[in-house]
């Protein structure tokens, strides 16, 4: 792909537990395989591929609350700018959680 970058990396913090996450991502990524207890791979037939890696899992204390959250990366090779676009669009709703 002519406008595809060779390779491009992005952190963001996620409230989510480990059990969350490997819970969903079957759903949205069917064919995402595991490379170690903290990072995934999704290849695409086109050549692309992505890898995630997850924080530990972090907690986050409000008044008597305790909410988990970790740090996803994800690494893009080959993906072009609208191409990440629309998989954030995907992923972000995915994971999105109910709220007021």
């Amino acid at each position: 792909m002519e406008d595809a970058l060779p390779e491009f990396e992005f952190t963001r913090e996620y409230g989510l537990s480990h059990s969350d996450f490997f819970r969903i991502l079957p759903r949205i990524e069917p064919s995402w395989r595991q490379l170690d207890p903290g990072r995934v791979v999704v290849s695409r037939d086109d050549g692309r591929s992505l890898e995630i890696a997850i924080s530990p899992e972090q907690i986050r204390k409000l008044a008597s609350l305790r909410i988990p959250y970790i740090d996803i990366t994800f690494r893009f090779t080959g993906w072009t700018v609208e191409q990440r676009a629309e998989f954030f669009e995907y992923f972000d709703r995915a994971f999105q959680k109910g709220g007021g």
